[in-house]
């Protein structure tokens, strides 16, 4: 029997999508073009949606993949094309892949490229403005030069005890190809060096009590280096769910330098910042998801001012989202 690591709150089968907490139109200036959402119930999915989209939305694009495959974890970089971690159940073992799909790829696309030098679920990627893919996987980041393919040698990765990495949850890389790690056990933020390899530790860790670091599922980086993570914490009656933002070069048991609570107690987990700061946080309301859309300089129980959502997203192990 394979076992899954999954959120707690993606636990559900055939979740439906409905408004979220608040928001309305699509009011958000200078947002992305596209968001795009990993959905996995009965079968796998990955849904594209126009930025705009709002309650209900069609997808524009859904790539679907055969039975005994599952979509985990997506990205996309700036030319449109997809990053799709999946497991695939084969006898006697799985195989843990990343595969990559041109822009526009609809229903049973044939990858371009497949990487498979994984031995565990890849939780998160991301992609630099290079081309090159970064990977978690367990307590390890393996990062993969531009169009790798098949069982290449990582570039560089990032493994060992001195790295700090436990129970990573969420990676993201900056302009300047640091990465960022949510620690979802540690309940930490760590960063490394663009020339971090090997048993290293973080140049950064963002760590203690002023932090408000607690269950932190998602994070992002925006092109000021600014950090936000997605938090929920589970200690507090009820519940208490918080996008925290952080300074560039915050480290040590530094002060967020915003939060933005409008989610009560609903669980939140990936998050992305677009070019003019708008935050996209993957929200789960009564067991149904959606993502809410806020902009630039969002702070405290603002809502949002857009919710994407739609009756084709069913369930997510994994909470990654992605736009462009």
């Amino acid at each position: 029997m394979i076992m899954r690591r999954v959120l707690p709150f993606f636990a559900v089968s055939a979740l439906l999508i409905t408004i979220g907490c608040g928001g309305g139109g699509n009011n958000v200036p200078g947002g992305a073009s596209n968001v795009y959402v990993v959905q996995n119930g009965s079968t796998s999915s990955i849904l594209e949606f126009p930025a705009s989209a709002l309650s209900s939305a069609t997808p524009s694009n859904t790539i679907t993949i055969p039975m005994q495959t599952t979509f985990d974890a997506v990205a996309v970089d700036a030319s449109g094309n997809l990053y799709v971690s999946a497991s695939v159940v084969t006898a006697p073992s799985t195989l843990y892949e990343v595969l990559v799909y041109a822009p526009g790829a609809t229903g049973a696309a044939t990858p371009t490229r497949s990487i498979t030098n994984f031995s565990n679920y890849v939780v998160s990627i991301a992609v630099d403005s290079t081309g090159q893919l970064y990977a978690l996987s367990g307590n390890t980041i393996s990062v993969f030069a531009a169009n790798a393919t098949g069982n290449a040698t990582p570039v560089r990765r990032i493994t060992g005890g001195a790295t700090l990495l436990s129970s990573p949850y969420s990676l993201a890389v900056d302009s300047a190809q640091n990465i960022y790690v949510a620690n979802t056990a540690a309940e930490n933020i760590v960063v490394f060096s663009t020339s971090a390899n090997g048993n290293v530790a973080p140049s950064r860790t963002i760590s203690g009590s002023n932090t408000q670091l607690y269950n932190t599922w998602g994070i992002a980086v925006d092109d000021a280096g600014d950090i936000f993570a997605t938090t929920q914490n589970t200690a507090a009656s009820p519940a208490v769910s918080t996008v925290l933002e952080f300074a560039p070069n915050a480290n040590g048991n530094a002060l967020p330098t915003m939060t933005l609570t409008d989610f009560a107690s609903d669980p939140i987990a990936g998050i992305q910042v677009d070019a003019a700061g708008n935050l996209y946080v993957l929200v789960i309301d009564n067991n149904l998801m959606t993502v809410d859309v806020f902009s630039a300089g969002a702070s405290g129980g603002r809502a949002p001012e857009q919710n994407i959502n739609s009756t084709a997203w069913t369930n997510s192990n994994y909470g990654q989202i992605a736009i462009q």
